[in-house]
């Protein structure tokens, strides 16, 4: 029997590194990249100096909110009572109502997008 030999060729060279797919294709991805991350974010800087421009000459349209209750409105003594017993059940415990107010739209975000989510979250059954 012969003894078995292998023999391995390698060889090394940085040549690829320059052709078509090399090193210069690599700057040029990274450049266009980096272009375009400067764009992005210059365009955010200067977005609210474009909102106020188009504030200027395209006003909103008037719109179709119903309108606030005055502040002095109060709200009345049965729907107190009827906020305090549900409080009272939920809590276990009574507890005194102190101070009423209704939420803004800002205040009302959260809630909002969590009954969005809840929603979003379940798929209709067919």
């Amino acid at each position: 029997m012969h003894p078995l030999t292998l023999a391995i060729s390698l060889h090394f060279s940085l040549e690829p590194l320059w052709h078509d797919t090399g090193l210069p294709l690599a700057i040029m991805g990274m450049f266009i990249v980096f272009v375009a991350l400067v764009l992005v974010s210059t365009f955010i800087s200067k977005l609210p100096h474009i909102m106020a421009l188009l504030d200027k000459y395209l006003p909103q349209a008037e719109q179709l909110l119903i309108p606030p209750k005055p502040r002095g409105e109060e709200i009345p003594d049965e729907v107190i009572a009827v906020i305090a017993a549900a409080v009272s059940e939920a809590l276990g415990k009574p507890h005194r109502i102190i101070h009423t107010r209704e939420l803004t739209s800002r205040e009302m975000a959260w809630p909002q997008q969590g009954r969005w989510e809840i929603h979003a979250s379940h798929k209709p059954h067919n």
